[in-house]
């Protein structure tokens, strides 16, 4: 498995994974190099059902909140990869480079009804409010988290 910016050659499978987001707008966060993909090298390779798929599985794209704070858009692991430590993982990669950017903090949100929210205060994530979307039932909360500085 390896995590790596994404390229035009994944925008297909991207896609599939990402359906919250226009083609447009797509080609442009690759282009920024703000979408992180999660490949499953033994499907590249063929050996995995000997299948000459995409070997994308997993998705962590991401903007700037007020141009300043990395905020996490979307993390999807495929269902075949969840609870295997990859989500994990690509978070503790986005987190270091954007340490390694400068940033001190970073952002993401969910709502309360969903459990990410426990996912994101494992990683040490600090909920810092919430608030009603319009023609959302469920509240989304806010949540921050301080990075540490990289050498």
């Amino acid at each position: 498995m390896t995590i790596e910016l994404a390229q035009s050659k994944d925008k297909q499978k991207i896609a599939m994974l990402d359906t919250h987001i226009s083609a447009l707008l797509l080609d442009e966060c690759i282009r920024k190099c703000h979408i992180y993909v999660l490949k499953d090298n033994s499907i590249k390779n063929g050996s995995r059902n000997h299948c000459p798929e995409d070997p994308v599985v997993g998705v962590l794209r991401y903007s700037l909140f007020w141009q300043t704070i990395p905020f996490l858009d979307l993390l999807y692991i495929d269902e075949a990869y969840r609870n295997q430590g990859f989500g994990t993982a690509m978070m503790h990669q986005w987190e270091k480079e954007m340490a390694t950017c400068g940033y001190k903090y970073v952002m993401t949100s969910t709502q309360s009804d969903e459990k990410a929210w426990r996912f994101y205060e494992k990683l040490g994530y600090r909920k810092a409010g919430g608030f009603f979307p319009p023609e959302q039932e469920a509240e989304e909360w806010m949540y921050l988290k301080r990075l540490e500085p990289q050498e």
